[in-house]
């Protein structure tokens, strides 16, 4: 390339930056000229409040607990059956196996 051939390209790239940035600032607008307006929200009170039955029902499942089918009973009411109760459930188990293959 010739030494204004390289000018020119300088030239071309500088003018058309300027250009860029006066035609993105014309429409974008002055950024310090901008606002935004926000709602403020309730405060939140100390106190609580009873939770609506009809949210919140009492009575639902609850999907936290395990549910064992079968003859398997949680005699403890804790969620996890403990070895003794396992046992108890593979005898149960092992007994309605042993029923159906006959």
């Amino acid at each position: 390339m010739k030494q204004s051939d390289i000018f020119s390209v300088i030239i071309i790239a500088v003018v058309g930056t300027l250009v860029a940035f006066f035609v993105t600032n014309s429409l974008l607008g002055d950024p310090d000229m901008q606002y935004v307006t926000f709602k403020t929200m309730n405060t939140i009170s100390p106190t609580l409040i009873e939770p609506d039955i009809e949210v919140f029902n009492p009575d639902a499942i609850n999907p936290t607990v395990e549910v064992y089918v079968g003859d398997c009973e949680d005699v403890d009411k804790n969620g996890i059956l403990s070895p003794e109760e396992m046992a108890a459930c593979e005898k149960a188990e092992g007994d309605s196996k042993n029923i159906n293959a006959l």
